[in-house]
């Protein structure tokens, strides 16, 4: 099945498919242990930076060395993806299956004209691709101070820029703003259902996804899900999940210099994370 065949599972059934970011092999190990596990497809997801760390190459052959190994469906996905040459980079490697083209730092006419050019190249290819042009605030981490929830809801996505933006540059899957930002803050703002029932229904036709996934409550994402979101983007619950189960690791073993005996306990931690964001998502059993 192709990302596409997945996702239009996904929207039939009512669940969503988890897109888990990848910073490091023990985060990656993990995820693909979770899936397996919870015999569920999966996407994972790497942002610019992770590209970066990886290196491009790298990144396509863990997927699909994986692919072989824990026989599962794996979809590959650029996060946040910018600028355009590192999108036309990934559209041109055999493996990825999504490609999420963020534009949201440009200018709406401009967004949607570089959007729809790498749309164009995307689908020569088979990929999908991902737009956003509604910036989501937030970045992907555990967040000590509150939100400015009244500058939080002015960034809300508006249904007629939905509506333009996927019929001007044909994009598989929409990224909007509903009440989610990216990383875990002390209150989590609620997610405005019916702002998102209101999208779905302006792009029929269109996957819609969640991003800063982390932090929400199980009854909330499950209503989005039920709203037509097919996937949802976790990132902050993975790296907090690692770091903390490290520190406590090291903490126990202070003398131990064997990274590969250090990680074992860490592994499961995270992929306790992901184990349960994918019964929220209620793709477990799918395969």
């Amino acid at each position: 099945m192709t990302a596409k065949d997945w996702f239009t599972m996904a929207h039939k059934e009512n669940f969503a498919i988890g897109a888990f970011n990848v910073d490091s092999l023990d985060i990656f190990k993990a995820i693909m242990m979770a899936a397996s596990a919870k015999k569920s497809p999966v996407m994972v997801e790497f942002s610019p930076g992770e590209v970066k760390y990886f290196g491009m190459k790298n990144v396509v052959d863990m997927v699909i060395n994986a692919r072989k190994e824990y026989k599962i469906p794996i979809l590959l996905n650029l996060d946040h993806g910018k600028p355009v040459e590192l999108v036309e980079e990934a559209i041109e490697q055999p493996g990825f299956d999504n490609v999420h083209f963020d534009g949201s730092d440009m200018e709406f006419k401009e967004n949607i004209t570089e959007c729809k050019k790498i749309v164009d190249k995307a689908h020569k290819k088979g990929l999908l691709v991902e737009g956003e042009f509604d910036k989501v605030s937030g970045s992907s981490e555990k967040h000590e101070e509150d939100i400015d929830l009244e500058q939080l809801k002015n960034s809300y996505t508006k249904v007629g820029n939905a509506a333009k933006f996927v019929s001007e540059t044909g994009v598989d899957i929409l990224a909007s703003i509903f009440g989610n930002i990216h990383g875990t803050f002390p209150v989590q703002p609620d997610l405005d259902i019916d702002l998102l029932r209101q999208i779905q229904q302006a792009v029929p036709n269109t996957f819609l996804s969640l991003h800063g996934g982390s932090g929400i409550t199980a009854d909330q994402v499950k209503a989005a899900v039920a709203e037509g979101i097919v996937k949802v983007n976790v990132n902050t619950e993975l790296r907090v999940a690692y770091k903390d189960a490290l520190e406590e690791e090291l903490g126990e073993n202070p003398k131990e210099y064997k990274v590969y005996k250090l990680t074992p306990d860490v592994i499961m931690a995270v992929a306790s994370v992901v184990e349960n964001k994918i019964d929220v998502f209620g793709s477990a059993g799918k395969i």
